[in-house]
């Protein structure tokens, strides 16, 4: 079917804002569910701080697609996606560009094994940051659909199958479907599960981590944030910077002491006047001592309590 189990879709979602692209490539784009959700969650959810990302001549992604069914393919494909190529993906993926992301969802199975390990070699390397791959894990038996051919399967896929690709990640969703996740060197390995609905004593300590934040440091006043990308969305301030940074992108969390200490350095030389960190990354103040000891010896304690801990970059 040129659509397929709704059940990867939370995972999918949350890989795809970790990664945070600056263009994606949708193999097998069937109904264009994915096109829709990846629009919506770059170029749509950044309109909240940006309200002219809503509109189509102002979105930033790139969102290209390949589609072996012409038949499938509809204005509304047109309007979500930058451009769309028709035909075998085992042949074009070879002569695209990279792109940042590519995501191939339920395609492989219609390929036989040995065309769909090439097909997964070849997209890794036109992959900038990853490959986001899902599959049945069970027979379905699936032939022809639609009056496509091509929707028939011939091969079942394992996680073994994945194991000869460098930083994989395999993980089985509601037991039905495998979802590989094939993460290229230099980016940062990304948490698969997405986060469990937020307890409301939770939410009433981040909605007072946002307002002690809005009260201390002024809006447009560079700093810090050590969130893990909890709260900095929701902030109105338009210069909080993620830590680990990279490119105005959160990056994951130091590999050790010294590295957290040069990039505070580094940030702090930018203009950065204020670390912040809210309470489930107080975790790092145990696990890299080093950078914990060298803020209290260095930098002035502006708040503390069990929800925010802030220090004054300045002094």
């Amino acid at each position: 079917m040129p659509s397929s189990r709704p059940n990867t879709v939370p995972t999918v979602v949350h890989l795809v804002r970790q990664f945070q692209p600056n263009s994606i490539l949708d193999v097998g784009i069937g109904f264009g569910k994915w096109g829709h959700l990846f629009r919506e969650y770059t170029d749509i959810n950044e309109a909240e701080r940006d309200p002219t990302r809503y509109r189509r001549r102002n979105w930033r992604v790139r969102i290209d697609g390949i589609e072996g069914h012409a038949a499938y393919l509809t204005p509304m494909h047109r309007f979500l996606y930058n451009d769309i190529h028709v035909g075998d993906a085992c042949l074009l993926i070879r002569k695209l560009r990279p792109y940042d992301l590519i995501f191939m969802g339920d395609v492989i199975e219609h390929l036989e094994k040995a065309i769909g390990l090439q097909l997964l070699r070849d997209a890794v390397n036109k992959a900038k940051k990853a490959l986001i791959v899902s599959t049945p894990k069970y027979e379905t038996g699936q032939a022809d659909l639609c009056g496509n051919e091509l929707e028939r399967h011939h091969s079942l896929w394992s996680a073994g199958d994945f194991e000869m690709f460098d930083r994989v990640i395999v993980k089985t969703i509601d037991r039905a479907t495998l979802l590989a996740v094939l993460v290229k060197p230099g980016t940062p390995m990304p948490v698969c599960s997405p986060p469990m609905p937020m307890k409301r004593a939770d939410a009433r300590r981040f909605q007072k981590c946002k307002s002690e934040l809005i009260g201390l440091i002024p809006r447009a006043e560079p700093f810090i944030l050590v969130d893990e990308e909890q709260l900095r969305g929701e902030l109105p301030h338009t210069a909080a910077i993620p830590f680990l940074e990279r490119n105005g992108k959160y990056w994951g969390p130091p590999e050790d002491d010294a590295t957290a200490i040069r990039e505070l350095e580094r940030l702090r030389r930018t203009g950065a006047k204020y670390l912040a960190f809210i309470w489930p990354t107080f975790w790092w103040l145990d696990h890299y001592t080093r950078f914990d000891a060298f803020l209290r010896k260095n930098c002035r304690r502006a708040l503390k309590n069990d929800r925010l801990l802030v220090f004054d970059l300045q002094n």
